[in-house]
């Protein structure tokens, strides 16, 4: 994936656990729950069939009530290494009704006994991206990674 600045996101994070632990928190519904969002908002929901054309589905429940349902398909699916997910299209790559808003490449990279866990989120123009980061992107996608560390601690 080439990075660009006027349409991407970009965070990082660089954690004490092995990529095989960070992949089970994908993996498993009951701890992804546990990192996914940032306090207020609660995961209710997820399925995540990690495999290309699998759905990339949760709920999330905001601080007054309201469920906002994500639904979404992995376009690829690299054990312990790399995930790309999209907005865009639905399970099996069926396309959504409505235009895709990102597509995310994480990748857990091994290193210093650890892992990178980098995520590059994809915007089709500078006004996505741009909303994307008014949503509060940097801090939500800080928070996730942080508590994503100390799950993965506690493994």
């Amino acid at each position: 994936m080439s990075f660009n600045a006027d349409t991407d996101l970009k965070t990082e994070r660089l954690m004490k656990a092995a990529p095989e632990t960070i992949w089970r928190c994908w993996e498993e519904p009951e701890l992804f729950k546990q990192w996914f969002v940032p306090p207020p908002v609660e995961v209710t929901e997820v399925e995540n069939d990690l495999r290309p054309g699998g759905r990339a589905f949760n709920v999330m429940k905001l601080p007054d009530g309201t469920l906002m349902e994500n639904d979404g398909c992995f376009l690829l699916a690299e054990p312990h290494s790399r995930l790309v997910f999209t907005d865009g299209c639905l399970t099996g790559f069926r396309p959504t009704p409505e235009p895709a808003f990102m597509t995310a490449d994480v990748r857990l990279i091994p290193k210093d006994g650890g892992t990178l866990y980098s995520a590059a989120v994809m915007h089709s123009d500078a006004a996505k991206k741009a909303e994307h980061e008014k949503m509060g992107f940097h801090d939500g996608w800080g928070t996730t990674l942080r508590q994503l560390d100390e799950l993965t601690a506690r493994l």
